[in-house]
């Protein structure tokens, strides 16, 4: 199918940020009207829904209603559209997505519910195990799932110092004041982490993923085309986008998509695509060359700032570099890249000084984006996906700063999304055209996953890979290539 016209993703094309983009928001934002809504009422214990007398009466209304307001908010919306030159987003990546998207969402990803099983049972085992670390350790049984309890039994009865109090009077006990605590020594803390990951993956993901298994084993996740900030698809019931890959226990999670005898799964993943439009969009020569010579950027960076020659970098050196790159391109502060390497402040801020010594070009990048969504409101990607930024003048300290991280990152980020939207779109038609019998199952970010027989393995990773690194270039010049790396296996775990 074709879509003629989409009001939510016209909306999301231009006041990105601003509003939500369903049809109850638009139509009360930009036409002051509260649509009818449907009164669920639980049936007969039966699990079945039905409705009231006032929504049965109005149901035939409703569908005449949606149509309506749907052509009104069309009328009120396209011209802005046009003038506001956001049409490329909306007519070349939103809007024919919809129909790529919906095929990947009805094929699904098979599971294998047997793995799956034992994993919960393992999983809550171990979490077990765990619990009873944690109350030896501080001398008492209490639910460590409430923030409340816990952060009693962390700063009153163990008297763990540095601990603060958030806006309902109790303590925080959120990850980052439990990595804190873990980093300063305290195996509580510690414990806690690794508990939380075990039942979250538990629930969200082992349980979960068995729950919504159709008659052939298969997940279909649904995504979101309009709900982030940078133009980044999200994945919910069930959340595909959230499994850890850096942990054991995540990546036994993926071991357990599969896929049919005959087949293979394949993934494909673009290599350092964040720092790699950070070199195009800003124009450092240091970075745009390290990347056309095909060097390690992380080990590149680490002779740049630490004044190495190549015999010297170790794997501490480029650990380092790896966490100022990213944590530059966040608008990481001294505080917070002393934290992460475990340095003071003052080592910390003399790497960020000697890192924009190095490429002066990024400094220039970030203060020019700073400064342009102080004057307009909002920045762009490089295909002109339009991202507003809300607070960037709030005269708090923490809300502007916040506002300031997003206007550096959220166009670096933005571009990868429109990127690979754009490469899904053409890999879509080409597995047509050609008729590849493979299908696109998953996207994650900066990854796809494919479902492809054996027989057609080495065309399909020709085809895709091609398209990934080129797709770009019929819309504008490059300076630095984009490269993508791909893994097979007969599950997610083997192919990334």
């Amino acid at each position: 199918f074709n879509s003629i016209a989409d009001t939510m993703l016209i909306s999301y094309s231009i006041d990105n940020g601003i509003f939500k983009h369903n049809l109850d928001d638009l139509a009360f934002n930009h036409l002051n009207h509260t649509t009818i809504k449907y009164k669920e009422v639980v049936g007969t214990g039966k699990n079945e829904i039905t409705f009231d007398k006032v929504t049965i009466d109005n149901a035939v209304n409703y569908a005449a209603e949606d149509s309506l307001l749907t052509f009104k908010l069309f009328q009120n919306l396209y011209p802005r559209l046009i003038k506001e030159r956001a049409n490329f987003v909306y007519q070349n990546i939103d809007l024919p997505l919809v129909e790529v998207l919906s095929k990947i969402e009805a094929n699904g990803i098979e599971v294998n519910k047997k793995f799956l099983t034992n994993l919960s049972i393992e999983f809550e085992n171990e979490s077990t195990k765990l619990e009873k670390k944690i109350y030896k350790l501080s001398k008492t049984e209490f639910n460590i799932g409430s923030p409340k309890q816990l952060g009693e039994v962390l700063f009153i009865n163990l008297k763990i110092p540095g601990g603060k109090k958030t806006k309902s009077g109790t303590y925080s006990t959120d990850s980052s004041t439990l990595n804190n605590l873990a980093s300063d020594g305290f195996e509580i803390a510690k414990l806690i982490i690794e508990w939380r990951e075990l039942t979250k993956l538990k629930s969200t993901y082992t349980d979960a993923l068995l729950r919504l298994t159709d008659d052939r084993s298969r997940v279909h996740t649904s995504f979101g085309l309009a709900n982030t900030l940078t133009g980044r698809l999200s994945s919910t019931d069930p959340n595909l986008q959230n499994i850890p890959i850096r942990t054991e226990n995540g990546k036994k999670i993926r071991t357990a998509f599969i896929c049919p005898g005959g087949k293979k799964l394949v993934s494909f993943d673009y290599s350092q695509i964040e720092l790699r439009l950070a070199a195009e969009i800003s124009g450092d020569k240091n970075f745009i060359k390290a990347f056309k010579n095909n060097e390690d950027i992380h080990a590149s960076t680490a002779k740049e700032i630490f004044n190495l020659q190549d015999s010297q970098i170790n794997n501490d050196f480029r650990r380092k570099a790896k966490a100022i790159n990213f944590g530059i391109l966040y608008g990481i502060s001294p505080y917070g890249l002393a934290r992460q390497l475990d340095i003071s402040n003052v080592e910390a801020k003399n790497f960020i000084n000697e890192y924009f010594n190095k490429y002066p070009n990024i400094k220039r990048y970030m203060d020019n984006q700073i400064d342009f969504a102080k004057t307009n409101q909002f920045v762009e990607t490089i295909f002109k996906r339009k991202i507003n930024i809300k607070g960037i003048s709030d005269k708090n300290f923490a809300v502007r700063g916040f506002a300031e991280r997003q206007a550096i990152n959220a166009p670096i980020q933005g571009s990868a999304a429109d990127i690979i939207k754009l490469a899904m779109i053409e890999i879509y038609n080409e597995i047509k055209l050609k008729n590849i019998d493979a299908e696109m199952l998953l996207q994650v970010h900066d990854e796809l996953i494919f479902e492809v027989d054996n027989k057609n393995y080495e065309n399909l990773i020709n085809n895709v890979k091609t398209i990934m690194e080129s797709v770009h270039l019929k819309y504008k010049n490059f300076s630095v290539p984009l490269t993508v790396d791909y893994g097979s296996g007969d599950n997610w775990g083997k192919a990334h």
